[in-house]
């Protein structure tokens, strides 16, 4: 995460796919590996004759497997050289497209919303800045990943502005509106009107202004919750007034999507960094690089947002944090020489569901980048990848149930 002297700052991949439900405790974690010179090998104990086994169609993904992306109840989207969807009644891969530099991508009612970049040498209005940086586009696919349309904001933005990361573009539970920020404002489009609403203006720089948006100077994380009312985030904020020669510092809040009722808040020995927005509730994980880990998480309850802490057991884990496909449960990562321990809580509880410890194989390369861990709740389903954000290995893939 950024540091702001005055204003400025700027997804991951990963992936794999899962089976049908086993009775708890019956079966030992499935592994596989992926990679793109050979077909992968995959290894997984039988489960109870009772139980389905778990379908690990690896043969069928070309490439490097580098996320997972949620779909719903019955399905993921698995990322490698395509964007494959995965069907767990089936085992099989049922749908693909190509990925076209997917950074997020999520489902709504007429089909999947993706966010893509692409790196332009001199891009001019809202993606990106010349010399390369990213640019910023919004893709469309109905239910079986045929591309239906692709939209852009750069039109809609001044000239010199440029979107942030992608975690600061978030779509509705619907698909119908989308929510993105800029070095300029937080911005809010509507699909159906054709119409882009300027919920924050950050442009304005005098203290007024600065004291009307609780200090806020740039946006980096969003998402839709309380019934798509209303829009959560992490920010960069300054001191009101500010101070000479002090940095911007982490905040997190949420504003109604009519730019109204905006709260942005700070807390004791916490500093926001990751958000994980469901409906009812929103997940707050510790900034990574400038604050000593609490062993705590942030829960914010919608609607409201009324705070809580949950403890979790060893302080680093507030740092690496995970949220399910309903939000049902989390998950934290945690490297400890040559494992990572991977721990399931319960999200209303943050009561211990599960502990996994993963080995690296003797290869210190799978302890170089954060397992992704994916949680399906109703499945009571974990998928971890090892390796994926490292593209110098092959990803190791373990499954199991929680």
């Amino acid at each position: 995460m950024r540091r702001l002297k005055l204003l400025g700052m700027a997804l991951i991949l990963s992936g794999l796919l899962a089976g049908c439900a086993q009775p708890e405790g019956k079966s030992a974690p499935a592994t596989a590996k992926s990679t793109v010179e050979a077909a992968p090998s995959v290894h997984t104990d039988a489960p109870p004759e009772s139980a389905p086994p778990l379908k690990l169609p690896l043969e069928e993904i070309q490439g490097h497997i580098k996320n997972v992306h949620y779909a719903d109840e019955d399905h993921v989207l698995i990322a490698a050289d395509k964007l494959y969807l995965y069907d767990f009644a089936t085992g099989r891969i049922i749908a693909e497209t190509s990925d076209e530099g997917i950074q997020s991508i999520h489902r709504g009612e007429d089909g999947y919303e993706a966010v893509r970049a692409t790196f332009d040498p001199v891009s001019k209005s809202g993606g990106g800045i010349a010399g390369g940086a990213p640019a910023y586009s919004m893709i469309f696919y109905d239910s079986g990943l045929v591309k239906q349309s692709e939209f852009s904001p750069r039109s809609l933005l001044s000239e010199e502005e440029r979107m942030i990361s992608p975690e600061s573009i978030a779509f509705s539970a619907d698909g119908k509106r989308a929510a993105y920020a800029t070095d300029q404002g937080l911005y809010l489009y509507d699909f159906k009107k054709e119409q882009q609403t300027t919920l924050i203006d950050l442009g304005q720089t005098d203290l007024a202004n600065l004291k009307k948006r609780s200090g806020i100077v740039a946006f980096e994380r969003l998402g839709f919750t309380n019934e798509d009312r209303d829009l959560a985030f992490t920010a960069q904020s300054f001191d009101i007034p500010p101070i000479d020669g002090k940095s911007s510092f982490s905040t997190c809040g949420t504003v109604h999507g009519d730019g109204s009722s905006l709260t942005n808040q700070t807390f004791e020995s916490f500093s926001c960094r990751e958000l994980i927005n469901y409906d009812k509730v929103v997940l707050f994980a510790e900034d990574l690089d400038f604050t000593a880990p609490s062993g705590k998480l942030l829960v914010m309850k919608m609607p409201g947002g009324k705070p809580k802490f949950l403890s979790l057991t060893e302080a680093g884990e507030s740092r690496f944090v995970s949220g399910s496909d309903k939000g049902g449960s989390f998950a934290t990562a945690l490297a400890d020489r040559t494992d990572w321990k991977v721990r399931i809580y319960d999200t209303n509880t943050g009561k211990l569901e599960k502990e996994l410890r993963i080995p690296n194989d003797g290869d210190k390369r799978y302890m170089a980048q954060v397992p992704i861990v994916k949680l399906l709740d109703e499945k009571r389903l974990y998928i971890v990848l090892v390796g994926a954000k490292s593209p110098d290995v092959q990803t190791n893939v373990v499954m199991g149930q929680f």
